[in-house]
């Protein structure tokens, strides 16, 4: 694996470094993480992508992180000498879509090892499809990537494919390559559980038969202090995420984005009518150790028969937001010495952590260690 560094963002660096990485020896596929500052459309980047002759794939995200450095412009390339089978599945809105026939027809019966998917991360059935990748390939294989997008939250082209620059879709990167996969949080209760006694997809619209909103903004305001009418929403509701709980696992967060009216909740993922949700709070501190967590379980989880050439870090956009400035120590907790680090702050992480069930996390940190080819 060579990594190729475009901190500039504008569309002559990045043909510059896309040819960069193109004439690498024995080049097998890319991924490419790329900036939403960077302003990519699908006319700027359709006729640079149709002409790429090797599978690529990625997203265009909130941040980037090349090399351990946070980049808010730019471009990261990955030269990778395995050739991936990589797939586009369009339509992760469609209410209509069985995204089960969908997979089964699209990744073939080879024994891959590693999947990396990047997601729309405005579409409305991530879950959804999260859900049917399980059931197709259960965790016969290792899952890591994350959800595309910028911050305005705005449906707007970002992942990349052969094809050209994608919106509401989700690209797979199959591999055979050995990895290890490391979820980890740092968020606890403070009240709960409720049951979601009514949801549309990502939106809460009632908590034990009550308004959404009412529960949260007694919970929140009494906790926090502020009340909300003082700040803009997400100002306050970035550090009070809901938290679905699994028996016999660590809770799922979903970011609380906005309100849907005066008392819907619209959070970034689904939330099912019925299952149970805590609202979750945490001080930097638990988030810098929760990381530091993830990485130890990449490494426990990572064969010791292979030798890793590369980690990959999703981390959520909401987590630096929450963090601020203290973002830079979390990168510090999952850097390795000698092992170069790519990632994205993304909308959303997927991962499998371990032998645990196949998730769309929310304010969580995925670290995966990559075999070196």
């Amino acid at each position: 694996m060579q990594i190729f560094i475009d901190s500039e963002g504008t569309i002559g660096t990045f043909m510059q470094t896309l040819n960069a990485a193109l004439e690498t020896d024995g080049l097998g596929s890319l991924l490419i993480l790329s900036c939403a500052g960077n302003g990519y459309t699908p006319e700027d980047m359709d006729p640079i992508l149709k002409k790429v002759p090797v599978p690529l794939f990625g997203g265009i995200f909130p941040m980037v992180l090349g090399k351990g450095q946070k980049m808010e412009r730019g471009s990261v390339i990955v030269a990778m000498e395995r050739e991936a089978e990589v797939q586009y599945i369009q339509g992760l809105s469609d209410p209509k879509a069985d995204y089960e026939d969908i997979l089964d027809a699209k990744i073939g019966d080879d024994d891959f090892k590693t999947l990396m998917v990047f997601v729309d991360g405005t579409s409305r059935r991530i879950s959804a499809f999260i859900e049917s990748l399980y059931a197709v390939f259960g965790l016969e294989m290792n899952y890591v990537g994350g959800g595309a997008g910028s911050l305005s939250f705005k449906r707007e082209a970002c992942i990349f494919t052969n094809q050209g620059l994608m919106e509401d879709g989700a690209v797979l990167a199959a591999f055979d390559i050995e990895s290890g996969v490391g979820v980890s949080h740092g968020w606890d209760s403070i009240s709960g559980p409720y049951k979601v006694t009514e949801s549309e997809r990502n939106v809460i619209k009632s908590l034990d038969w009550r308004p959404a909103f009412d529960v949260y903004k007694s919970v929140v305001e009494e906790h926090s202090g502020t009340p909300f009418v003082s700040l803009p929403f997400f100002d306050i509701a970035k550090a009070y995420p809901f938290g679905i709980a699994k028996q016999g696992s660590d809770y799922v967060v979903r970011d609380t984005l906005t309100l849907d009216g005066d008392q819907n909740l619209i959070c970034v993922g689904e939330v099912p009518e019925g299952v149970y949700v805590d609202i979750l709070h945490a001080d930097p501190a638990a988030l810098i150790r929760a990381a530091g967590g993830a990485l130890e379980l990449a490494r426990t989880n990572f064969p010791s028969s292979a030798v890793p050439g590369m980690g990959l870090l999703m981390d959520c956009i909401s987590r630096v937001l929450f963090l601020d400035d203290a973002f830079n120590d979390e990168l510090k907790e999952v850097m390795v010495p000698g092992l170069e680090f790519v990632g994205a702050c993304s909308i959303g992480e997927i991962a499998n952590n371990g032998n645990d069930f196949l998730e769309f996390y929310n304010k969580t940190t995925v670290v995966a260690f990559l075999e070196l080819e």
